[in-house]
């Protein structure tokens, strides 16, 4: 209902927006047929027509932008909602960054589209078919000539755009891929801080830059060349129409009226014309953006059709674990409950990280079995409402500790009340609360801090299967040890899974799964 009604402002936009323009030409020639012509009155109701048409747009404009506001909220996060949905790695080959950027100017294509050029579009139609009607009936010959314009514009715009929605593509990519990587450098605060001067770095950034502004001019070049030599092309025919009337006026001595008439509605026509394929021009990022939600949809992870309330057991029964074309170990066997806490062990590139991936279903594998059921008939939501995965890469974001703690999770007040009483936060609190802001990447905690957020998030959260992937490395001992005494504290009623750099002290696992 509500974007129903955001397609009725819109259609009242186009009747609006046509009105506007046509209304002068066509109370000038009926005036100009009646036995009153022009007076001093009617001038002043054209102003009123004019002025009144003006407002009503203004009104119509400000409820449009309201409707357009849920309309880029709603088409975001359905773009947003399938990148989260994409495999694995599809998200790391693309890179969330390239992604978020594309996303965002998939946005904006729509909103420019749908609330301005098409509007534009179909107000250009109906004030060039009407232009061309009204000529018709004053003169035949003429009319003709527009008539032929209209199909040459339509087809050299067709012609442009082929080209230019496959140039506007390789634009897209080319920009968002520059800036992901020139932003993969920007975002190292720390080092670039310390660096004595960045000319290494700018010549780094040449080889981006020179991605995304090369791509950008081909694209313009391309689009204004074509795009001016259509304009100039109805510019000439405009110009030698008016030197045609002009002597056709005063050859035959006809009423200057009509002179007049063809002054206001030939130059309207010519530029609805032009603003026919500008706005159609700007249709190729839209149809653009429109392909890469179908990307988003052709590369969504598979999901299972099973759903589990709990996980009571862990099978593992891998023959070769694989990334890409690469085996990275063999023969990975095990069987696991709760109360189970398993130190996998491993050389560096054993695959330790790749094989704890497969319980959360980052990838499919149809050697792990849950509740021994393949992992890979089990819908992806009840998996992961189970496992919580921890990895070395804390997720701390920009926010309130408070944001930090239920990132992604149910705001409840009593988990909020047992939060702050928890020991392994005590060291947090003494300086901080809730409402504290941390900043961008944590950089106003240490990293033992960061480490106790997510442990604690994760423990909270309940969950069935934990899996702890270097959590402990490059933080101080004590932070270490405070982590996982507070693990083995809660380990009953669940499976833990374990990756450390260093060695582990028994008193911290029961199991051993050596890769």
């Amino acid at each position: 209902m509500k974007y129903r009604q955001f397609l009725i402002v819109m259609i009242c936009m186009v009747i609006i927006n046509s009105l506007a323009y046509l209304t002068p030409p066509i109370l000038i020639q009926i005036w100009n047929n009646d036995s009153i012509g022009f007076t001093s009155e009617r001038v002043i109701w054209l102003f009123v027509v004019l002025l009144l048409a003006l407002i009503i747009e203004i009104i119509f404009t400000s409820i449009r932008e309201k409707f357009a506001k849920g309309f880029n909220i709603k088409n975001c996060v359905m773009m947003l909602n399938s990148m989260f949905h994409l495999k694995y790695d599809e998200i790391n080959e693309k890179g969330p960054m390239n992604l978020i950027e594309r996303i965002a100017i998939s946005v904006n294509s729509f909103y420019a589209y749908y609330t301005g050029d098409a509007i534009k579009i179909w107000s250009s139609l109906i004030i060039i078919t009407s232009i061309t009607v009204m000529v018709f009936l004053m003169n035949p010959y003429i009319a003709i000539i527009l008539v032929i314009i209209v199909p040459i514009n339509y087809f050299g715009y067709r012609l442009l755009n082929k080209e230019l929605m496959k140039r506007s593509k390789n634009m897209q990519e080319s920009t968002s891929s520059g800036w992901q990587e020139i932003l993969s450098i920007v975002n190292q605060t720390d080092y670039l801080k310390q660096l004595p001067n960045y000319e290494r770095l700018f010549e780094q950034f040449d080889s981006s830059l020179n991605k995304i502004y090369g791509s950008m001019a081909k694209v313009n070049i391309y689009a204004q060349s074509s795009s001016t030599l259509l304009k100039s092309m109805n510019s000439i025919v405009n110009i030698m129409v008016m030197v045609f009337l002009v002597m056709d006026y005063m050859k035959l001595n006809q009423n200057p009226m009509n002179l007049v008439i063809y002054t206001i509605i030939l130059p309207l026509f010519f530029n609805q014309v032009n603003q026919l394929t500008s706005s159609n021009l700007n249709k190729r990022d839209m149809v653009n953006s429109k392909r890469f939600v179908e990307e988003l949809k052709q590369h969504r992870e598979l999901d299972g059709h099973i759903d589990i309330e709990s996980i009571d057991t862990v099978d593992l029964q891998i023959d070769e674990l694989m990334i890409k074309d690469r085996v990275l170990s063999k023969d990975i066997n095990g069987s696991y409950k709760k109360g189970d806490i398993i130190w996998i062990k491993g050389s560096s590139g054993a695959g330790k990280s790749t094989l704890l991936k497969l319980i959360p279903k980052f990838r499919e594998s149809e050697g792990v079995k849950l509740n021994k059921e393949s992992i890979i008939n089990i819908t992806n939501k009840s998996i992961r409402s189970n496992v919580e995965y921890l990895s070395q890469n804390v997720p701390i974001i920009k926010g309130t500790l408070r944001d930090n703690l239920f990132l992604g999770k149910e705001r409840l007040l009593q988990i909020e009340n047992d939060l702050i009483k928890d020991p392994i936060l005590e060291t947090i609190f003494k300086n901080i609360n809730l409402d504290t802001v941390i900043l961008e990447g944590g950089t106003n905690l240490s990293g033992g801090e960061k480490q106790k957020i997510a442990i604690v998030r994760a423990l909270y959260n309940h969950s069935d299967v934990l899996i702890l992937d270097e959590i402990t490395s490059n933080i101080d001992k004590e932070s270490a040890n405070d982590i996982l005494n507070r693990i083995i504290d809660d380990s009953s009623n669940r499976i833990t899974f374990i990756i450390t750099h260093d060695d582990l002290s028994d008193r911290y696992y029961n199991t051993v799964l050596n890769l």
